[in-house]
């Protein structure tokens, strides 16, 4: 069997509900380990690697995470890169570099196993950011008339 169709079976048979609670926002989400629990027993020969490299960007740092699929010579990768806020508070460096990284290895695991994150808080966001500027740009229109 090759790559693709076993990495299409793990797609198609992947199951990682948002189990875990944020207190302070209120909403569901899952983290890297949740995806790396749910994908082992799945991988049937495969190897699963993710690496982190440090990505500058003008004076922006960020974590550019590599999730990658092997089978034999056949490989398959996603990345997903994080912004490393280096001014957030209550945070010594350590945490905020582990902390970027997490979330860019959780969204490249999204990426190869296509998991669904439309109720992410951060899709919520550019939603209601959205429907925002649409409601003020109807509302433009209608104060034109």
């Amino acid at each position: 069997m090759k790559l693709q169709e076993k990495l299409s079976a793990i797609q198609q048979n992947i199951k990682v509900g948002k189990t875990r609670t944020n207190k302070f926002a209120n909403y569901k989400y899952r983290n890297c380990e949740d995806i790396l629990t749910a994908v082992k027993p799945l991988l049937d020969g495969c190897s699963l690697k993710i690496t982190d490299e440090i990505r500058l960007v003008g004076e922006h740092v960020y974590v550019e995470a590599t999730a990658e699929i092997s089978l034999g010579e056949e490989l398959m990768q996603t990345k997903a890169q994080a912004f490393i806020d280096l001014h957030k508070k209550a945070m010594s460096a350590e945490q905020k570099v582990g902390s970027a990284s997490s979330y860019a290895r959780k969204y490249a695991l999204n990426g190869l196993f296509l998991l669904d994150d439309n109720t992410d808080p951060d899709s919520l966001k550019v939603e209601a950011e959205a429907s925002i500027e649409s409601s003020n740009a109807i509302k433009d229109v209608m104060e034109g008339l």
